[in-house]
């Protein structure tokens, strides 16, 4: 029997991530557990930080999100405790990841980011991809930080505008 409610929700994100094979927004694992009412947004943060902590899940950061993954020991974990998740609760992730599917490979196929190189300098980074296999990186150089999220922006929007311009004028 599960000792607190606490151990649920970090069981319940673990077969999250295990569910798919490529990780996951914070955004995304949050909207399921807020949308369904199982707990608040300060007990999912709880629950990633002590999983990174346990190191079950690894994370990586963008200016905009935090982006998790599995790790073998989570999955081993997981594997020991998994009868802890009832089997409503694991069709209703199911169902959730199957109805969001396209949702989030979309949302997560393109990624930008920035980073301070210097004073007045930046360089952002935007990135399509398939899955975890890289499709197309552009990096720039800007010169302040607002210009950094301007391009950031931009690339959220019209990645695929700026794609087909690209690959036309190389082909």
């Amino acid at each position: 029997m599960i000792s607190t409610p606490q151990t649920l929700f970090k069981l319940m994100i673990l077969f999250f991530l295990d569910s798919v094979d490529f990780s996951l927004s914070n955004a995304i694992i949050s909207d399921f557990f807020l949308d369904r009412g199982y707990t608040d947004y300060f007990n999912i943060q709880t629950s990633f930080n002590e999983l990174e902590e346990e190191k079950l899940i690894t994370s990586s950061a963008s200016h905009k999100s935090t982006y998790y993954k599995i790790t073998s020991d989570g999955k081993m974990t997981l594997n020991c405790f998994h009868y802890e998740i009832s089997p409503d609760i694991k069709n209703e992730i199911k169902e959730y990841l199957k109805e969001h599917f396209n949702d989030i490979i979309e949302m997560l196929s393109v990624s930008s980011d920035y980073s301070r190189i210097r004073t007045n300098e930046y360089i952002v980074n935007c990135k399509i991809s398939e899955r975890d296999s890289l499709v197309a990186s552009v990096s720039l150089t800007v010169a302040s930080e607002e210009l950094a999220r301007l391009v950031c922006s931009n690339w959220e929007k019209n990645n695929s505008e700026i794609y087909s311009f690209i690959i036309k004028s190389l082909l």
